[in-house]
């Protein structure tokens, strides 16, 4: 990753479009002059977006129009009018009074990033290897669900306003928390966005839960819905597995799997 400054004034925003030109150039094989290929090729091929800090003076203006006919939208933290039908940007133009806290998440959203996380971060062996692994009673650390207790799973579609990616959220006691050979109830709920997202791929999406949890090794997972069982073995606890780490598999496994139709 390169962070390249092109100046501080705002008519150094002509550089950075210069450069995807140059990117059309080298790598899209565009000819000098041919103006349409140019545009629609770093539309299609060149992920790039304004983001508009403060005021928004007439010059930010023209800059920011400028940006959006090479198809990079703007997202502003201020109150500036907003363009959201879709034509020349893959989806909305500009968009306007999102959060600075939000506001990166929000252009990866608008302008079609898709997230691949390739290195799922558990501090256990991870992988489809450890499929169908069995967690032995006298080798469990920690129980959920099964005739033990009660545990469910749900993944349900959701409005952007209501899904932060990558956000897990623990409510309740934690691994350390209990002592060799317990019991905890468990609920798992996936929140998923995406503007392809459909309520017919939910239960699709769901049954993979089962897949995803197998694949670190010491986690055993069966069953689905309100009939789920999971094992956390001994030597996984050891590692430092926690219940936090289902989150941190699910959201990996689910951008990578299903990058198409999430955001």
């Amino acid at each position: 990753t390169r962070l390249v400054p092109f100046g501080k004034d705002i008519a150094s925003t002509v550089y950075s479009a210069g450069f995807s030109a140059r990117v059309a150039l080298t790598f899209g094989n565009v000819q000098p002059g041919d103006y349409r290929r140019m545009l629609l090729y770093n539309k299609d091929r060149v992920f790039a977006f304004v983001i508009a800090l403060g005021e928004v003076d007439d010059e930010k203006y023209a800059n920011a129009a400028g940006a959006i006919n090479f198809g990079f939208p703007t997202i502003a933290d201020t109150n500036i009018p907003e363009v959201l039908p879709r034509g020349v940007c893959t989806y909305e133009h500009v968009v306007s009074n999102i959060p600075d806290d939000e506001i990166v998440t929000k252009a990866i959203e608008i302008r079609g990033l898709k997230i691949t996380v390739e290195k799922v971060d558990v501090p256990v062996a991870f992988g489809p290897a450890f499929e169908g692994e069995r967690v032995r009673k006298e080798n469990t650390y920690i129980e959920f669900g099964g005739n033990r207790s009660e545990a469910v799973e749900f993944l349900s579609m959701a409005d952007s306003s209501e899904v932060e990616d990558g956000k897990i959220e623990v409510f309740g006691p934690e691994v350390d928390d209990v002592k060799e050979g317990g019991v905890l109830p468990l609920g798992i709920e996936v929140l998923v966005y995406g503007r392809k997202m459909q309520e017919d791929f939910e239960p699709v999406m769901e049954r993979q839960i089962h897949y995803f949890l197998n694949y670190p090794s010491g986690i055993f997972h069966m069953g689905q819905r309100n009939i789920s069982w999971v094992r956390f073995s001994k030597d996984a606890v050891k590692s430092g597995f926690k219940i936090r780490h289902i989150g941190t598999v699910l959201h990996a496994k689910m951008h990578l799997q299903f990058a198409n139709i999430m955001d």
